[in-house]
């Protein structure tokens, strides 16, 4: 008789994952310790990226992983079907999000990506039930600091890589014993297999060898794949009219509501704003009051910038000569060019000037220039809208719509810099070819004589018979007189002649008595922007093009965080000599500072080194400094040459060093080698007879798979051996090891028979049988 079969009852899919979800899984990790310790590891990094971008994402992060590492705790053992199926569909999410966020540029890449992996281990801290899902968050927190790094400016960062270090080696421990099946229930140190003293010479011992590795580790040219930092965040708006400046003052006058005409002087404004701008940024200059107004400022950090070598940062220039300072004469709004960014990117492309090899029919050798790659973080939350650059710049990236370039080559924002913004500039920087300088000749395009020539109808002859006086008894280093026909010789010889004869004294400037120059010559110095002026203006007397610049020095350089932390006392003026091809070359007639400003030979490719050896030096003598100085230089210069040659030639050059960098740990190992058993030598050398036997008989039985532990005495190990070595060989160990314990403790002495028979016992232990 048949059966009727009832029909089952159809079960959802729901249901089947709820089911599966019942089912446990083998391999978890049980070590709450371990578990706690890798979300604090984690915390930490979210804290750092914080801490280093200005993000809020800890406020939420921190809390929502704890809640779901505890989650992940008591569910450790179930598979969690549904709740993985919604962590991977918020995890595409995530990644949509981070994708048009990418392709928009709503925020910088980096803080993109690190904002999507937070997310990510938001998410992944609901599931981790084996101990290669906590190895998934550690990574995630390494790839964190590693961002975080890149964006650090400062050393509060160390303290973040500190503690990251502190947390990081138990974690290395616990997961060690994890693997070896070890289970670790508890905090306590000893519970955890921690000894604190160990524990603290490896931590010294890392930050030693890591510390070390950073020093000698070189700072090589960066930003191959010309992928800038640039604040997409900040966005610069149009607030002045075109080809405008807005000074601080200016700013907080209008803040205040008290606006004033933007194209106003610098050097105006209550005691506050004196204390803090520089009164050099502004379309005319009065260097007359302003050297005085410049010494009642405090200092103030205003950018920090990440450069590939250490040059001015130049902010303005001027071509008119009023008398008492300098002004632009083309400012008007027809003769600024505004240029607009590339509309997918924050890309700017600026024109190069296109007089510089006009009306030259001499063929010259071409000049050897580098591109160098500068990141500038705005750090003053007043800056002006000049936005610093050095030397030539051919691209910025910036985030505007638009810029502004008036006939100088300068930039100007359309509104001011906010603080925290961060953009990059790619300038063109010409190495100085002295004999090359000297062949330039001393015909000039009109677009250059008609504005760098100029200098006032009132002023003295005497500049003039000064700037002659200084260079008809001049000669060059061969020896020969020099002649108004050699421009670079001229220049250096001007700007040497008033470093030298003139001193920085307060100039009692007298409005009858003429411009500012002939005061400066006849009172015998001033104040240090009167120096520049003093060389200018000479110099345009006797036919040669010139114009004042004003920036910043470089600032001081911090070899920890690579960059260079530029404050407002560092607003200085040089001297830029026009020569044919090259450009504006600058100098600086300043006592007590070089002669020609930093340039693309300041190498920073061993910083930290450079720093050290710049504090040690203070303590030597001239000469010894001297020595090691041009010593190091040659050396760095010889190695980071090398190391870009490689990198130029692709990945030939890559293999290349990759095989001369195997050579060289090959040498270094057999020299650590060769030192090692040097020390061994002199050391037994310095042992009586019977405890030298007795180690060499140790070493060698050791190099032959027969160590001796560490908890076995004598006798104990010669009985270890009877089975492992001939009878010879044991009747030698025997006899050495007898030897040697009277010695040790019976005070026996040591005859010369003895140490014959020492000898003799130890050459029968290494014989062959």
């Amino acid at each position: 008789m048949d059966t009727i079969q009832q029909p089952r009852s159809k079960i959802g899919a729901f249901d089947k994952l709820r089911k599966a979800s019942e089912f446990t899984i083998a391999g978890v990790e049980d070590s709450i310790p371990l578990r706690v310790l890798v979300q604090i590891f984690v915390f930490i990094s979210i804290g750092a990226m914080d801490s280093v971008a200005s993000s809020g994402n800890s406020a939420w992060a921190i809390p929502l992983s704890a809640i779901a590492g505890v989650w992940a705790w008591y569910a450790r053992r179930k598979r969690n079907v549904i709740v993985k199926l919604f962590i991977a569909i918020a995890m595409i999410a995530m990644l949509v999000v981070f994708l048009r966020d990418l392709v928009r540029n709503a925020d910088e890449t980096r803080l993109l990506l690190a904002r999507l992996l937070i997310q990510l281990q938001v998410l992944h801290s609901f599931d981790l039930p084996r101990r290669k899902d906590l190895g998934y968050s550690i990574v995630i927190g390494l790839i964190l600091m590693a961002l975080a790094a890149t964006l650090s400016q400062t050393m509060v960062f160390a303290l973040w890589l500190i503690a990251f270090l502190l947390l990081g080696i138990p974690i290395l421990l616990l997961d060690h014993r994890s693997r070896l099946g070890v289970p670790t229930k508890s905090f306590q140190p000893d519970k955890m297999g921690i000894s604190l003293l160990p524990l603290s010479g490896l931590l010294a011992i890392v930050l030693v060898l890591g510390l070390t590795i950073f020093a000698f580790l070189p700072r090589l040219p960066g930003f191959q794949l010309r992928n800038f930092p640039v604040s997409v965040n900040l966005s610069v708006q149009r607030d002045v009219p075109r080809g405008d400046i807005l000074t601080r003052q200016q700013q907080n006058q209008q803040q205040s509501g008290n606006g004033t005409s933007p194209n106003g002087t610098g050097g105006t404004g209550n005691n506050n704003d004196l204390e803090t701008l520089p009164p050099l940024f502004a379309p005319e200059i009065d260097t007359v009051s302003g050297s005085q107004q410049s010494k009642q400022r405090q200092p103030e950090l205003v950018m920090r910038v990440r450069s590939q070598a250490e040059l001015f940062w130049r902010v303005m220039a001027y071509d008119e000569f009023t008398g008492k300072g300098w002004r632009i004469s083309r400012n008007d709004p027809k003769q600024i060019r505004t240029v607009r960014r590339n509309p997918f990117t924050y890309e700017f492309f600026v024109a190069q000037p296109p007089h510089a090899s006009i009306g030259i029919k001499k063929q010259l050798q071409p000049v050897e220039s580098q591109d160098v790659v500068q990141t500038y973080t705005i750090t003053s939350p007043n800056f002006p809208n000049l936005v610093p650059a050095a030397s030539v710049p051919r691209q910025i990236f910036f985030p505007s719509e638009e810029l502004d370039i008036d006939p100088e080559g300068m930039i100007r924002g359309p509104g001011p810099l906010p603080e925290d913004l961060t953009y990059t500039v790619i300038s063109n920087v010409v190495a100085r070819d002295v004999q090359q300088l000297r062949q330039m000749p001393n015909q000039y395009p009109s677009s250059i004589r008609n504005y760098y020539l100029q200098v006032p109808a009132n002023l003295s002859p005497e500049v003039r018979n000064q700037a002659i006086s200084l260079v008809n008894n001049a000669k060059d280093k061969d020896g020969k007189p020099i002649t108004l026909d050699n421009a670079y010789d001229v220049v250096v010889q001007i700007a040497r002649s008033v470093k030298q004869n003139y001193v920085i004294k307060p100039l009692k400037f007298d409005d009858s008595k003429g411009d500012l120059v002939s005061q400066f010559i006849e009172q015998g110095g001033g104040e240090e922007s009167h120096f520049i002026s003093t060389m200018a203006v000479m110099l345009r007397s006797l036919g040669i093009p010139t114009r004042y610049v004003v920036g910043f020095a470089p600032g001081k350089f911090n070899p920890f965080t690579g960059l260079y932390e530029v404050q407002n006392i560092d607003t200085q003026s040089l001297v830029e000599v026009y020569f044919p091809v090259y450009g504006w070359i600058p100098f600086d007639p300043v006592p007590n500072r070089p002669l020609f400003p930093p340039s693309l030979e300041n190498n920073r490719t061993f910083g930290v080194i450079q720093t050290f050896w710049s504090w040690i030096a203070q303590f030597l003598p001239s000469s010894v400094t001297n020595f090691f100085t041009a010593l190091f230089e040659s050396i760095g210069k010889f190695l980071g040459g090398v190391i870009s040659w490689l990198i130029e030639m692709g990945w030939i050059g890559i293999a290349f060093g990759l095989a001369i960098a195997f050579g060289i740990g090959i040498g270094l190992w057999a020299l650590w080698q060769l030192a090692i058993w040097w020390w061994q030598v002199q050391r037994l050398q310095k042992m009586p007879i019977p405890q030298r036997t007795y180690q060499q008989m140790l070493q060698w039985l050791s190099e032959q798979g027969k160590p001796k532990l560490s908890y076995q005495t004598p006798q104990e190990y010669v009985a270890s051996l009877n089975n492992r070595v001939s009878e010879k060989q044991a009747e030698a160990i025997a006899k050495i090891t007898q030897i040697y314990q009277d010695w040790r403790y019976g005070d026996q002495a040591i005859g010369y028979n003895l140490a014959t028979e020492l000898k003799m016992l130890l050459k029968q232990l290494k014989a062959k049988m």
